[in-house]
């Protein structure tokens, strides 16, 4: 295919995380899941709110980098080897919250009017990703809930999965180029806009695998060779990455057809 001008280009390298806006110093390490907690990954892509609070069970709970602005994915600073005179430390999209029956709430500013509920069973040790989209309709905003079925993987294989987030977006095919050449394959087929189809919100909560390495990425309107978006991504060994569209098909500035990328170390 790989013929037209694609709009955005993606480069992904090493450990870093695109969503994070900036990398904060961190003071204490990050904690990985016990028995009696989930994680949850905030994605803030909602065009008509610009900075989102989060409660849970009506109690404001305190975010590294609160408030999430538009655009970003709330994150947490681990620490690999905290006691060493070198700690290394890298960011991760992951936050812990208890197991368990619970309320997230999301509010512009801790005075402010909630935008968004999500009530969920979390499962202990699972890991999930909870996106923020669309504008307010009525006063609110519409969320996705994906729980993240991440599996263990060699150095020579990566896990990646697509979610197509843009509301007036038609499915979309995902077409990809290994070492980023000419020869290349429909990696995911038909991706409807989750909140409205049931079978691409089951698909979204698993990770197809793929060799590490660089790729082209194209979609293309479902079916078609029309070419909406595209550009090049680095996947990594042993890491995961959750590539996403977001804004309009139709917008413009911020809220134009955009695409996002998370990445998750393993």
């Amino acid at each position: 295919m790989r013929s037209g001008t694609w709009i955005r280009t993606i480069v992904l390298m090493g450990g870093m995380v695109l969503a994070a806006a900036c990398k904060k110093e961190a003071t204490t390490p990050y904690h990985y899941t016990t028995g009696d907690s989930a994680r949850i990954s905030i994605t803030n892509i909602s065009p008509s709110i610009a900075n989102l609070q989060l409660f849970v069970n009506n109690q404001f709970f305190p975010l590294p980098d609160s408030p999430i602005v538009f655009g970003a994915t709330a994150t947490v600073t681990f620490i690999v080897n905290p006691d060493s005179y070198h700690a290394d430390t890298f960011l991760i999209p992951y936050v812990n919250i208890k197991s368990g029956y619970q309320q997230l709430a999301f509010m512009p500013d801790v005075n402010g009017s909630t935008v968004s509920v999500v009530n969920n069973y979390f499962e202990p040790y699972a890991s999930y990703s909870l996106f923020l989209t669309d504008t307010l309709i009525h006063g609110k905003v519409t969320s996705v809930l994906v729980k993240d079925n991440i599996i263990q993987t060699d150095t020579s294989k990566c896990q990646l999965r697509f979610l197509n987030l843009a509301p007036n977006a038609p499915p979309l095919d995902i077409w990809a180029y290994p070492d980023a050449g000419y020869d290349g394959y429909r990696l995911f087929s038909d991706c409807a806009y989750l909140p409205n189809d049931f079978n691409s919100f089951q698909s979204a909560q698993s990770f197809s695998i793929l060799q590490a390495g660089l790729y082209y990425f194209e979609a293309t309107l479902a079916g078609t060779n029309n070419i909406v978006s595209g550009g090049y991504l680095y996947l990594k060994g042993r890491n995961a990455v959750t590539l996403f569209t977001k804004g309009y098909l139709t917008g413009y500035g911020t809220a134009g057809l955009a695409v996002g990328v998370i990445q998750y170390q393993l």
